[in-house]
């Protein structure tokens, strides 16, 4: 059982966040480059339309109106089909799909599609209670501390009323160190929730809000490399986000905010957001937006200015692909059942996933494995017999030797002679 602490409500103070100086003219280029990557994405016909790139897409200063008012269109039928047909839809998702809709100056509330309609803020609310229960009797979410931060935040932000005792929740999470992955703090997560609760400080102040937001803050801030990454390079855009919002509370001298945003314009540079989904967390801060500004769009003012990419059909140059040689290695961390190796070859510039498939021809039941389609591409959910789970709390971690991957296995390429470790962990 959690033991809440009463929270003490402080002098109500309307704060406002300094973003900083915006992107120069010079790098709008850069920028619009993985806009576009983003656009290319909406007409792809595999899986379910992406929130997290029609919410990014909304913040930017640059628009594609028909592509995003396709993108629109795509998420009011994937949520009211969602709901219609009792398909998986955790709380964080309807959260990302409700502030979507309201980035476009449309009502989350009222979703129809066809002949059925929908209210996405009722079913936020009540999902986000049972997140609440699950905290109350377990300690831990239903889902995780990353979602349920997105829907504190997506109410908040949209003014709409947040069930009881879910700030405070929130808040004690914060302060007792619970934004974890495995044993390493998720900037992700406390990014997320930064955001969160400075929504909710900026209407009403408590002790429990102020306490909470400054241990996630100096979490975040201990995380800062020197080259200005936070986290790794595909957390860096939503801890700038939270830290830009938070600008009041973070002293110039622990933090490099121009630093930051040019690490990101090089590894845009360098191929490193091909990914939608990563693309749509790097952006806003970019843009000199937060999801905060969601509630602050004006639609009619919007320019349709972006001009969409012309993609060629001209076929790529064959050339004989190198092989590398990559270890893969899969490991039952938890109850220790098994410790497998196999060596493998891949052709150079190969996705992790190969390695995988390729350990698998050779080894069909030991090498086993199966994915599930997420919005960052497959997600490696099971692994010879072990399945993850939120209910147990289960997750495959990928790692290069000892260190976690920051790609997934659609994404991340091996380099010859590395080791890739599967590990079956909780969270």
């Amino acid at each position: 059982m959690v033991k809440l602490t009463p929270c003490t409500l402080l002098p109500l103070l309307f704060l406002t966040s300094l973003v900083g100086a915006c992107l120069p003219e010079s790098e709008r280029g850069t920028l619009n480059s993985v806009l576009r990557v983003m656009l290319q994405s909406v007409n792809s016909s595999e899986g379910d339309p992406n929130p997290s790139v029609h919410i990014a897409l909304r913040l930017a200063r640059d628009h594609h109106l028909p592509t995003e008012e396709l993108l629109l269109q795509q998420l009011k039928m994937s949520a009211v089909q969602k709901v219609k047909h009792g398909d998986d839809f955790s709380s964080g998702l309807v959260a990302l799909y409700s502030l979507a809709i309201a980035a476009s100056c449309d009502n989350p509330a009222n979703v129809s599609y066809k002949e059925d309609r929908i209210d996405l803020i009722e079913i936020l609310q009540e999902k986000l209670t049972e997140e609440i229960k699950h905290i109350v009797n377990t300690t831990f979410p239903l889902t995780n501390y990353y979602q349920v931060s997105l829907d504190v935040l997506t109410l908040c932000v949209l003014e709409r009323e947040l069930p009881q005792d879910s700030v405070q929740i929130l808040s004690d999470a914060a302060k007792k160190n619970k934004f974890k992955l495995g044993e390493e703090f998720s900037v992700d997560t406390g990014a997320v929730a930064a955001l969160a609760l400075r929504c909710v400080s900026d209407n009403q102040k408590t002790q429990c809000t102020t306490i909470g937001l400054r241990k996630v803050l100096n979490q975040i801030l201990l995380q800062v490399k020197d080259d200005g990454t936070i986290g790794n390079i595909y957390s860096t855009g939503l801890a700038i986000q939270a830290l830009s919002a938070n600008s009041d509370l973070v002293p110039s001298v622990r933090w490099n905010k121009t630093k930051s945003v040019y690490r990101l314009l090089d590894a845009i540079r360098e191929g490193s957001f091909s990914n939608p989904q990563a693309a749509s967390q790097a952006t806003p801060s970019l843009d000199c937006r937060t999801y905060l500004d969601v509630r602050k769009l004006n639609c009619t003012a919007d320019h349709n200015n972006l001009t969409f990419p012309v993609t060629t059909t001209s076929p790529p140059p064959t050339t004989q692909a190198v092989p590398i040689a990559v270890e893969y290695n899969i490991v039952d961390g938890l109850t220790h059942s098994f410790n497998d190796a196999v060596n493998v070859s891949v052709p150079v510039g190969s996705s992790l996933i190969r390695v995988l498939e390729k350990a698998r021809d050779l080894y069909p039941v030991r090498f086993s494995f199966s994915v599930t389609s997420t919005q960052w591409g497959p997600l490696l959910t099971t692994v010879r017999n072990l399945t993850a789970s939120t209910e147990t709390r289960t997750y495959w971690q990928l790692l290069s030797g000892t260190e976690p991957l920051d790609q997934g296995i659609g994404d991340y390429k091996p380099k010859d002679g590395e080791r890739i470790v599967a590990n079956y962990s909780q969270y």
